[in-house]
């Protein structure tokens, strides 16, 4: 074999090579978003720039040999998870144009009850989120209504937040709508609604923990309720939207769907289909909803709150989103051609995880947590570990669909646990609460990855490849 072939300048690059491009990398980023507040994307875009200059360099690759090898294979494995955050921009936006999302927050807050506020507040915050996609949206409007409750009923302020923050987390990480989901199933290449599947297996204890701890704490409130925030709400939606049942058809058609395990991608198109006429019964005429479902709803309650949760959606509204998951993929795939990632999966394998499944699960977990320590961004922390890990996953007859919940479990959720990121930074702003204080209280976003590493060591759930054959 030539001196020129792959293999040989892959080999050039060892682990404290490897160690240093890594390093670099999560130094670009901490620095620029921290102390420069720079944008996620363009700080990625340096990233790829960096590691262009690196391989090519020092290490003899040229860009062709990078781009075909690298870049062009992760970004069509990609491609799939960008069509779906596209087609979900204009699905968000043609729900909320039909009264579908307004629906359903109109129905939470008229069942909220004075006696079971916290764990109320909970699943109120579990619903919206499941069905918009958006934790930062649920936090605005539900959050802010149920902080000004909490402060009149003489519920904890911290324990309500905590409340609101899980709950909206919940969704972010289950919903199919939502861009993390999407992305974490993805990057493991695994199906959407298998990964949802999987992630229900860790999900679902953290939420029984949470509700009961929610129910304990919350029947010793006591004191003086105000409804007015939520009255407000309620008559905010009742005025701008002719509220019906019929709008829960167009949900119950995607969970039905889903549940058939037909893919996700004509899943959503269905589901817009079937929307577009309950838009027109909301008085918009059908040039009106197709802009909708270009630009996003320009949706005017009275209620400011209010009116951001509702003009969302759009392809405009998810560019940002694939605008970060192409760059991040951009200098990722050049680490996983050069063999960087393998690198140092085999040393994490030679030093720490061996042949055991729970050090797997708790490996994966734990670079997931650190990048997001790191850079306190929730892409990231499922693009780096999702890419290190899944080779590895296969060699060691490890489902891809343990490994897409464990990007989740310890990503997606944990980062608003994070002060400096981008999540505890606004959940604490909107709320009014340190995310030291409301972190304790926020069990769903710590619970996934402890019940993770508890399964991997126990092995529950943790299924043998589905690639076994292909590997």
């Amino acid at each position: 074999m030539s001196s020129s072939s792959s293999p040989v300048k892959t080999e050039k690059i060892g682990l404290g090579g490897a160690l240093g491009i890594f390093g670099t990398i999560l130094l670009i980023i901490v620095t620029g978003r921290l102390a420069l507040g720079f944008d996620v994307a363009l700080l990625l875009m340096f990233c790829g720039m960096f590691t262009t200059v690196v391989f090519c360099f020092r290490y003899g690759y040229s860009w062709d040999e990078l781009f075909d090898k690298g870049v062009v294979p992760m970004v069509a494995r990609a491609t799939g998870a960008i069509m779906i955050l596209l087609t979900v921009g204009p699905l968000i936006a043609v729900w909320m144009a039909s009264g579908t999302i307004p629906y359903l927050i109109f129905a939470g807050l008229k069942i909220l009850s004075p006696k079971v506020f916290l764990p109320a507040a909970f699943l109120i915050c579990c619903l919206s989120s499941c069905f918009t996609g958006t934790s930062w949206g649920t936090a605005a409007t539900f959050g802010v209504a149920f902080i000004g409750i909490a402060q009149g009923l003489g519920v904890s302020l911290p324990a309500t937040a905590g409340a609101i923050v899980a709950g909206a987390y919940f969704g972010d990480k289950l919903s199919p709508v939502s861009d993390t989901t999407v992305l974490a199933a993805a990057v493991a290449e695994v199906e959407v609604v298998d990964h949802i599947r999987s992630m229900l297996w860790t999900t679902v204890p953290a939420f029984l923990v949470g509700l009961g701890l929610y129910a304990y704490a919350g029947s010793h409130a006591a004191g003086e309720l105000d409804l007015s925030q939520v009255d407000s709400i309620i008559k905010a939606i009742e005025t701008t939207f002719r509220l019906n049942p019929i709008a829960l058809v167009p949900p119950f058609v995607v969970l039905a769907l889903a549940y058939k395990r037909y893919p996700t991608l004509p899943v959503l198109w269905v589901a817009i289909a079937v929307s577009i006429p309950l838009a027109l019964l909301q008085g918009y005429d059908l040039s009106t909803t197709i802009k909708f479902m270009a630009s996003g709803p320009k949706i005017a309650t009275g209620l400011e709150a209010l009116d951001k949760l509702l003009s969302r959606g759009g392809l405009a509204f998810m560019s940002s989103s694939v605008v970060v998951v192409f760059f991040a993929y951009l200098f990722a795939g050049q680490l996983e051609c050069t063999g960087t990632f393998r690198i140092l999966c085999e040393s994490l394998r030679a030093s720490f995880i061996g042949n055991s499944r729970g050090r797997f699960v708790m490996s994966a977990s734990l670079t997931g947590i650190m990048t997001g320590l790191g850079t306190g961004n929730s892409y990231l922390s499922e693009i780096v570990p999702g890419t290190m890990y899944k080779d590895l996953c296969d060699e060691m007859n490890i489902s891809r669909r343990v490994l897409s919940r464990t990007l989740e479990d310890s990503g997606t959720v944990v980062v608003p646990l994070i002060p400096w990121s981008a999540a505890g930074i606004y959940m604490s702003t909107v709320l009014g609460v340190s995310v030291a204080e409301y972190a304790p209280w926020a069990v769903l976003c710590y619970m996934g990855f402890l019940t993770a590493w508890f399964y991997g060591f126990a092995g529950i759930a943790i299924w043998p490849s589905d690639r076994k054959e292909q590997a």
